[in-house]
């Protein structure tokens, strides 16, 4: 098995369980509703089909680097997944959305008259 396989195979692994954890739509990254709970969206699947496969293709001296990209991928979404401050606690993802850094409050923009 090639490494950029190994970091694919990980990766489902990874959607799957991420899949498996969650219990509501607040604690879905996506942000959808999903229509079987605990059962990621085939549309997940296919992504990871596509970034692994885009980095299969990568040839000769350039393997090594595309199995590196592919196994921060999987670091990368592992880490969205763990949160240091929730070991031993039930708790969603470790990102959570938090306010908004855009202020409504400014001043008006006035336009110059023609």
């Amino acid at each position: 098995m090639s490494g950029i396989m190994g970091a694919w195979l990980a990766e489902i692994i990874v959607i799957t369980y991420r899949s498996a954890k969650q219990t509501q739509a607040g604690n879905n990254p996506v942000g959808a509703n999903r229509p079987i709970a605990h059962i990621p969206l085939p549309s997940e699947y296919v992504a990871s089909f596509v970034i692994y496969g885009a980095l299969s293709f990568v040839p000769g001296r350039g393997a090594p680097v595309a199995t590196a990209i592919g196994w921060g991928i999987v670091v990368a979404t592992l880490l969205n997944l763990w949160d240091p401050a929730t070991i031993g606690n039930k708790g969603g993802p470790a990102v959570q959305g938090g306010p908004s850094t855009q202020t409504t409050t400014g001043a008006p923009v006035v336009l110059p008259k023609a």
